[in-house]
C-alpha cells in the first residue's frame, strides 16, 4: 500500500517543517490517499504535500487553505468535524467541514506517519501509525495521550519483553517495546467492536476503544492495510493481492484475485466487498455466496483492471457516483 511504502521511505526524506500547503493548480492530479463524505453530496481528500481538496463531482474540487507541507495520509469526520494525520505527527482539525483547519498536533522529531485516524464521537478518537504509534484524545483534539499496547504482538516478543523488563527494568522495557511494535495501518469500528489492521500479520480487536486488544490469529504473516467487519464475517487486505475472510467461528479462507498487486482499501455494500488495489485492480465479492476456495474464476468474484493502471488508494459514494483517489488525483 501506498501509505507503507511512505512510512518506509521516511528515513531518507527530509522533515518538513510547518508551512503552509503550495496552492497547486494540478493539486487534484496529484499523489491522494484518502476520502471522507461530510454530507451526502460533498468529499474531503488528502494527499501529499499537504494538499486537502473539497469537491462535489469528480471536476469540481477546489484545494483549501492548510497549515502544512507534510503528506496527508488519512481523513474522517463527525458531523462537521474533520480530522487529518499523516507525516511529521502531524494532526490537523476542522470544524467548519473543511473549509479552513489548523494543526492540533505535530511532531517531526518523531520521525514517523501516522497512517490513520478514527472518532467514536466529537470528543474521543484515536490515531495509529509507523512503529506502532498510538495517541487519544478525550477532548476533541484538544490533547493528545500517546499510549503503548504490548498485546499487539506476537506472543513470543511479548514473553522476550517481559525477561527486559525484568532484567532491565521498566525505562528499557518500554524503550525496546516502542522500538519493536508493528506499523498501524488502518482502524475499523463497527459500532461496538475496533478493530486493527497492520504490519507482519498483525491483525487486532478491541472492546473497550482500544484501551485493551486482543490478536485475532492467522496464518499469513505480510502486511495488512485494510479490515472491515460486514454482518458475522470479517474481511482483511494487504500485500500482493493477498484477501482472508473470515465467518464468524469459522477459518480463513483466502480468496485468490488472480494478481499479485496490494491491496489498499475495501468498500462494503449490499453484501459485496469492494477491494481497491494497485496498478488499477478492482474486485467485486459477493461475500456470502463463496464457495471454500474462491478464486477469480469463479462467479461471485469480478476482477477488473482499469486500462490507466493506475493505483487507487480509496473511494467513496456521492450524489451515487463512486469518487476514487488514486496516485494520479480524484478519478
Amino acid at each position: 500500500m501506498l501509505k507503507h511504502l511512505i512510512s518506509l521511505s521516511l528515513c531518507f526524506s527530509c522533515t518538513v517543517m510547518a508551512q503552509d500547503a503550495i496552492q497547486a493548480k494540478l493539486a487534484n492530479q496529484s499523489i491522494l490517499l484518502d476520502i471522507t463524505t461530510p454530507t451526502a453530496d460533498s468529499y474531503v481528500v488528502v494527499g501529499e504535500r499537504g494538499h486537502i481538496l473539497l469537491g462535489h463531482t469528480l471536476t469540481d474540487s477546489v484545494q483549501v487553505g492548510v497549515p502544512t507541507k507534510a503528506t496527508l495520509t488519512a481523513v474522517t469526520h463527525v458531523g462537521q468535524e474533520l480530522w487529518a494525520v499523516g507525516h511529521d505527527y502531524s494532526i490537523l482539525h476542522s470544524s467548519d467541514v473543511g473549509n479552513t483547519w489548523t494543526v492540533q498536533y505535530q511532531d517531526p522529531a518523531k520521525e514517523r506517519p501516522l497512517l490513520d485516524v478514527l472518532f467514536f464521537d466529537a470528543q474521543h478518537g484515536i490515531v495509529a501509525g509507523a512503529y506502532g504509534s498510538f495517541m487519544r484524545t478525550r477532548d476533541g483534539g484538544q490533547t493528545w495521550q500517546s499510549e503503548l499496547h504490548a498485546s499487539l504482538l506476537h506472543p513470543d516478543d511479548i514473553a522476550y519483553l517481559e525477561e527486559v523488563r525484568e532484567v532491565d527494568g521498566e525505562e528499557f522495557y518500554l524503550e525496546e517495546l516502542s522500538s519493536i511494535l508493528p506499523h498501524l495501518n488502518r482502524l475499523h469500528y463497527d459500532g461496538s467492536t475496533l478493530y486493527l489492521a497492520g504490519e507482519a500479520g498483525m491483525l487486532a480487536k478491541s472492546n473497550n476503544a482500544g484501551l485493551s486488544w486482543e490478536r485475532v490469529d492467522i496464518d499469513y504473516e505480510g502486511s495488512f492495510f485494510d479490515i472491515v467487519k460486514a454482518g458475522k464475517y470479517l474481511i482483511v487486505g494487504g500485500l500482493r493481492g493477498n484477501l482472508f475472510i473470515q465467518e464468524q467461528g469459522q477459518d480463513w479462507r483466502k480468496i485468490d484475485l488472480c494478481h499479485t498487486s496490494s491491496i489498499n482499501s475495501l468498500l462494503v455494500k449490499n453484501e459485496q466487498v469492494t477491494a481497491l488495489s494497485n496498478n488499477g485492480y478492482i474486485a467485486v465479492i459477493d461475500y456470502t455466496l463463496l464457495d471454500d476456495e474462491p478464486t477469480c474464476t469463479d462467479p461471485q468474484v469480478h476482477v477488473i483492471q482499469n486500462a490507466d493502471k493506475i493505483s487507487i488508494l480509496n473511494a467513496a459514494s456521492v450524489n451515487n457516483t463512486m469518487i476514487a483517489v488514486t496516485t494520479s488525483g480524484i478519478a
